[in-house]
């Protein structure tokens, strides 16, 4: 009877040891599941707040008369209106972008890079001038600067701001692309060098 009673006993113990150890894999299962979905979603944020940024500094007024003078000083002279640049846009170039990044080699693009200079020290301190006395623009680069960088992950490249280069190269190399098919400076790389200057981007330092 009392063999019985423990064999009844560890089949009891052994069932609830089998229970506890599936709740604990299912609740680690949901805790990693909701971590990688929160990591996921804080890109998308990031994303989406660097392409309104682009956005809104590509179509501020003052900031296009400071390009447009920097152009013109030498000797370029623009055929038509600076167009109004959407987040549609935005996004159209930065998958293109992406997809062109893949399949040209690194050497090339940094040679592609070397073609135009990005930091234009009179330019771009006109650009972060009209940033800082805009309270919006300057929220929204405050708001980028801000971001989680991944610095933890042991993959992440020692930018200061891996993510948000990293989501802002492609874009920047469409535009790279444009202008060198184009054979014009384009107006939107000095947008986009300009944010990239001010997070410190990799790419920024190829061309220097």
């Amino acid at each position: 009877m009392k063999r019985k009673c423990l064999a009844i006993g560890i089949s009891i113990t052994a069932v609830i040891l089998l229970i506890l150890t599936s709740l604990t894999n299912v609740i680690g299962y949901q805790t990693v599941q909701s971590s990688n979905q929160s990591v996921i979603k804080e890109r998308i944020n990031q994303r989406e707040l660097l392409f309104q940024t682009i956005v809104d500094i590509a179509n501020n007024k003052e900031i296009q008369r400071i390009i447009l003078k920097s152009q013109m000083s030498r000797g370029i002279f623009p055929t038509s209106e600076i167009p109004v640049l959407t987040k549609n846009q935005i996004r159209q170039m930065y998958f293109l972008g992406l997809i062109l990044s893949k399949v040209i080699s690194k050497s090339r693009i940094q040679s592609m890079i070397g073609m135009y200079q990005l930091q234009n020290p009179i330019t771009q301190e006109g650009i972060q001038g009209v940033i800082e006395k805009d309270e919006s623009l300057r929220d929204e680069i405050t708001q980028l600067q801000n971001s989680e960088c991944d610095c933890e992950n042991e993959k992440a490249i020692n930018w200061s701001f891996p993510v948000i280069c990293t989501l802002l190269f492609p874009i920047f190399f469409i535009c790279l692309i444009i202008a060198i098919v184009s054979q014009l400076p384009f107006y939107f790389i000095e947008v986009i060098g300009s944010i990239g200057t001010k997070l410190n981007c990799f790419w920024v330092f190829w061309s220097s």
